[in-house]
């Protein structure tokens, strides 16, 4: 059933044109029956994102020409109507076509001259609003069986049905196209096909034997019907979404597996050299301010072994200082790493060694009594430390400001009676070990300071504590 929603979650909205490699402008002659005496603009897809190369002027027949004496990039183009709906073009081989469609409905209405993929395409398209359409129908059946499996497994067997229809139109489409845009389009819209497992039905974990086959062979082959060497596809919305799936549906979120899996991709992606500037600066930015815990550890590794090395061309050397700066900020607190050491005076001044510390589980706390979100997760956190303290568990809390009266009179009024540090000289550096530009900050050690988590909620914390714990 997943699967099945999954295909038909793909439809795109566009209508498909080729060209001549002998050409060297481009002419697309539209007319918008109903339209009159207005302006409509040329776009195109660069991943999730739109942006708009000309404009014509609709004269009062709804005619108008997109004309320019050079080629267009290729890609899936946008016909931007008035009041901002539009249908989609894919631009190809051949840049010189027509089309004509009706205001009220273009894509019921569109028709090309002079691009027989656009026509092949737009069946594709009403192919699909039918197949959509089917597979709600049979989603409102499901939701309504309840609890009747007959009648489920029912429609199921619909819904495979409807699910092998998908998959048949897009198989025609790939070899009946080969070697076109299409083609290269419909392949890359379409899952890759997992293998059947050899594992006897017999075997007590099929089940869960089964779904780790799909799983590792999925990770490993998932971009296989992706064309790295095919640039036009970066002016779809096609592998941007396809990515996104991946790192984020996809593959397990264990950091070690999702910086190598980041890696092999911008290894593809080295197929193209626009492909490979693509590739890897979405993946840059996507783990730089991934909200995952750890996954900046794979912004560390791309950062280190593509921008740090002369490897991203299009990059200038302040954005390369950046990012060299960014990751050596994040390197020494990445989970699993030991955490960097600190020597703190509490307000006796008497020294605390974050490294002395014997505990099962030690956090970390940088905090600022002054800071809001303090004020909520300080309380918190005290009671979480009052019903764990005799297992095992300490807190080593860093005041990151300069007002010791304040932060004396906070944990005395409060009762803080964990570990109360500060670095009444700022000479620690610990706002650059632990990243620190914000507050509050918690960091999660294990018995041995490895860091194995931080970044976390109090609610999460308790989570941790009660699995760690009990060990």
């Amino acid at each position: 059933m997943k699967k099945l929603f999954f295909l038909l979650q793909t439809l795109l909205i566009f209508t498909i044109a080729g060209y001549s490699q002998s050409q060297n402008h481009y002419h697309l002659d539209v007319t918008i029956d109903g339209l009159k005496d207005t302006t409509l603009l040329l776009g195109y897809h660069f991943g999730d994102k739109k942006f708009v190369t000309d404009t014509a002027q609709v004269d009062a027949k709804g005619h108008a020409i997109f004309s320019g004496d050079t080629l267009l990039h290729g890609g899936i183009y946008l016909i931007i109507l008035p009041n901002k709906t539009y249908f989609e073009v894919l631009i190809s081989d051949n840049q010189q076509f027509s089309l004509r469609a009706n205001i009220d409905n273009p894509l019921k209405s569109l028709s090309f001259t002079n691009s027989d993929e656009n026509n092949a395409f737009i069946e594709y398209q009403r192919f699909m609003v039918k197949m959509q359409d089917d597979s709600k129908k049979l989603s409102e059946e499901f939701k309504d069986a309840k609890s009747d499996t007959t009648l489920q497994n029912a429609v199921r067997k619909k819904m495979n049905k409807l699910n092998d229809e998908v998959e048949d139109y897009w198989n025609k489409l790939i070899d009946n196209y080969k070697g076109k845009f299409l083609g290269a389009i419909a392949k890359a819209m379409k899952p890759v096909d997992v293998p059947d497992a050899n594992i006897p039905k017999e075997n007590p974990k099929y089940d869960s034997l089964v779904w780790i086959h799909g799983y590792l062979y999925n990770k490993d082959h998932f971009f296989d019907n992706i064309d790295f060497s095919d640039a036009r596809l970066l002016r779809t919305p096609l592998l941007e979404n396809k990515m996104n799936t991946y790192f984020d549906r996809v593959i397990i979120p264990q950091p070690d597996s999702v910086t190598q899996a980041a890696i092999n991709l911008v290894e593809k992606s080295r197929a193209n050299k626009e492909m490979f500037q693509y590739v890897l600066s979405l993946l840059t930015n996507k783990f730089q301010s991934s909200e995952r815990m750890g996954m900046d550890g794979v912004f560390v590794a791309l950062a280190e072994k593509y921008y740090m090395q002369g490897e991203a061309w299009w990059a200038d050397q302040s954005l390369i200082d950046k990012i060299t700066e960014r990751a050596k900020a994040i390197k020494p607190n990445m989970i699993g790493k030991v955490t960097p050491d600190l020597w703190l005076p509490d307000p006796k001044n008497k020294y605390h060694k974050l490294s002395d510390i014997k505990a099962k589980i030690t956090v970390v706390f940088f905090w600022d009594p002054e800071c809001s979100h303090c004020k909520v997760v300080t309380p918190k956190l005290k009671k979480t430390y009052d019903k764990y303290k005799d297992l095992g568990f300490e807190v080593y809390a860093v005041y990151t400001q300069g007002d010791e009266p304040k932060w004396v009179n906070y944990i005395d009024k409060n009762s803080l009676n964990w570990i109360n540090v500060w670095d009444p000289t700022f000479s620690s550096n610990f706002r650059n070990l632990y990243d620190i530009y914000s507050t509050p900050v918690i960091y999660v050690l294990d018995a041995n300071k490895k860091i194995i988590a931080k970044r976390i909620s109090e609610e999460t914390l308790e989570k941790i504590l009660e699995e760690e714990l009990k060990k």
